[in-house]
């Protein structure tokens, strides 16, 4: 891995952990009813501005787009699911299936920004990473939090293998541009 590449993945690692730290404080504090929800909530969304940056810097403007819309759509619609479950809102259900039909839509904005990312692998990760954060939220719910203690690691895991992923291919994508 070169400096610029080392970089890359460093920048794309912190914002995957930092949004992993984010979701999983909003699920505590959510399911603790702390008074910091509201500002976790903010810092959540908000996260999306230092996404678009990084994107913005690789890709040009009218490229990513979609996908800076349909992240941000992510968090958004995480935080609704987590609310709704703790409410045990009958809305939760169609919350939940419109989250993961955007992480379906995130993948395949991705596979169109670089012939690099397949759609099923990035599929497969979004749905695994949405899967193990439902996991936490709804046995954080029945007040089994031992699952918040086994499974955050493995979404911090995937997280940093999704960083690799995202790297790899915008490394592979930029040696392409390089050598035509």
């Amino acid at each position: 891995m070169d400096q610029e590449e080392l970089l890359l993945y460093e920048a794309f690692a912190n914002h995957a952990i930092d949004n992993l730290f984010w979701s999983l404080s909003y699920i505590n504090n959510v399911a603790f009813n702390t008074p910091m929800k509201t500002d976790i909530q903010k810092k959540l969304i908000n996260l999306n501005q230092a996404y678009e940056l990084l994107i913005s810097g690789i890709y040009p403007a009218e490229k990513g787009q979609e996908l800076i819309r349909l992240a941000a759509s992510h968090n958004q619609l995480f935080i609704a699911y987590v609310d709704h479950l703790f409410q045990n809102s009958g809305q939760t259900a169609q919350i939940k299936q419109k989250w993961k039909e955007n992480g379906q839509q995130i993948a395949q904005a991705l596979s169109k920004m670089n012939h690099y990312w397949m759609v099923a692998e990035w599929a497969a990760m979004i749905n695994h990473e949405s899967d193990l954060l439902e996991t936490i939220a709804i046995n954080m719910k029945d007040k089994k939090y031992m699952t918040f203690i086994n499974t955050a690691p493995v979404c911090r895991r995937l997280a940093i293998d999704m960083s690799k992923y995202m790297c790899g291919g915008i490394t592979k994508q930029r040696q392409d541009t390089w050598n035509t």
